[in-house]
């Protein structure tokens, strides 16, 4: 074997070690370690039929590592961080230079940073400068006077039996999922879930395991029975005095989600849970009618910051009206999926609401639908067809008309011979398009 060839499989069996290559001479540069003596470690390049020899002695391949951080203060390059071993957040703790990674995956494995933040990977937190802490997310506390608001898609996850305001406990994520297991638990809102990781999902605390317990008769006949601490809830749309209904604990946490709901002394209330906490029983779901505003069509108000247009189901024409309706922070992560009228499947209607679309349909949204002759579309929907084919009459597919188009100006003609400042505007219109640019003169 020549030497020129010894070399180039003993670079390639040594990896990315290989990369210590000393410029000019094909040397190849090693960490070498004195026996007895580690702490005199010092970096070497030598020719590549000598490079076993080291490795069987303990050297290692590419440069000696560079101590940071503590007495020997910063050392490292501008590229380069001050890498702690994973748990060491201590500011005098000594660490190694390490590249600053140029780019780094999109995988979801967080860390917490010795900074306090979450980063979505380990990678990331090194991008940054940042030792890690410990894998999984930084702990935020939330709740009680002192502690954070939790951010979207997180709730405040208290202790079983921590209902009270004053309650403190860590912003946990949602979960995407739950088991189908009946294990029932009674939440602090006085609702039975299925099991405790429904309850998460709702972003309320478990009261006790098990399901709640009916309380004592109250109203009507049976009188005021409770105590100062209960109230008497009355089946939904029961809002006379004189009715019975039964004795339910005042809750100390509701869940940030929004789901409107009129109480039965007309106010309304963001969930049920808060009505609960006004100990009110809920007369209807929905806002109460003096609180509802009436949006879109055609003398339609507009909604404010923080809320969409809420239509009714199968509602996708641009004269359709709705309600003002809080848009939503977070949703829950059940698949439930719908069809918007933008013709994209939501995994659930809640998801559609935070998007500010309205539902078209339950389940998913039907394959494209021919269009043409015997076939006509549906409501809020135009027959679309092909770029340059303008048939009359047309013959295409199915597509929902938008309900909104950017201000792009980016001239397309209409098969009616109309120029549209977007093909958007046209489909808007109902019209398939022509040819992009201006019609002609």
């Amino acid at each position: 074997m020549s030497k020129t060839l010894g070399a180039a499989l003993i670079v390639a069996a040594l990896g990315a070690g290989t990369s210590a290559i000393a410029a000019n001479n094909n040397k190849t540069c090693i960490c070498h370690i004195p026996p007895g003596n580690p702490e005199n470690a010092h970096t070497i390049c030598v020719g590549a039929p000598a490079v076993r020899a080291h490795l069987r002695h303990g050297d290692t391949m590419g440069e000696c590592p560079v101590a940071c951080g503590g007495a020997r203060g910063d050392t490292c390059e501008a590229d380069e961080f001050c890498k702690l071993d994973a748990g060491v957040c201590d500011p005098e703790a000594e660490g190694v230079c390490t590249p600053i990674p140029p780019s780094c995956p999109g995988t979801l494995e967080p860390v917490c940073g010795c900074d306090g933040t979450t980063y979505d990977n380990a990678c990331l937190a090194d991008a940054a400068g940042v030792a890690v802490n410990h894998a999984g997310p930084c702990e935020t506390s939330c709740g009680g006077e002192g502690g954070a608001a939790c951010a979207p898609g997180q709730f405040c996850k208290r202790d079983d039996g921590a209902c009270s305001a004053d309650a403190t406990g860590v912003c946990t994520p949602l979960p995407s999922s739950c088991p189908p297991d009946l294990d029932p638990v009674c939440g602090c809102d006085g609702t039975t879930y299925s099991n405790a990781c429904f309850a998460d999902v709702a972003g309320v605390p478990v009261s006790t395991t098990g399901a709640c317990v009916e309380g004592v008769a109250c109203g009507g006949a049976a009188g005021d029975t409770c105590t100062d601490t209960e109230f008497c809830r009355r089946d939904e749309g029961v809002c006379s005095e004189d009715a019975e209904g039964n004795c339910a604990a005042i809750p100390g946490v509701c869940s940030p989600l929004v789901s409107r709901v009129c109480g039965c002394n007309g106010t309304t209330y963001d969930n049920a849970c808060l009505a609960a906490v006004a100990g009110v029983s809920v007369d209807h779901q929905g806002a109460c009618a003096a609180d509802v505003v009436v949006c879109g069509g055609s003398g339609g108000a507009t909604c404010g910051d923080g809320e969409f247009c809420q239509r009714a189901e199968g509602a996708c024409g641009t004269d359709a009206e709705g309600t003002c309706e809080p848009a939503p922070a977070t949703c829950p992560p059940f698949i439930d999926t719908v069809c918007g009228c933008d013709g994209t499947t939501y995994s659930n209607a809640c998801v559609a609401d935070a998007a500010g679309v309205a539902v078209a349909s339950s389940g998913s949204c039907v394959p494209e639908r021919a269009c043409g002759g015997d076939s006509p579309c549906r409501e809020g929907e135009f027959c679309e067809q092909a770029a340059g084919a303008c048939a009359d009459p047309p013959s295409g597919t199915c597509t929902a008309l938008p309900t909104t188009c950017p201000v792009a100006s980016e001239p397309v003609c209409g098969c009616d011979n109309v120029t549209y400042d977007n093909a958007c505007l046209a489909a808007a219109a109902g019209v398939s398009v022509r040819s992009t640019g201006a019609c002609p003169p």
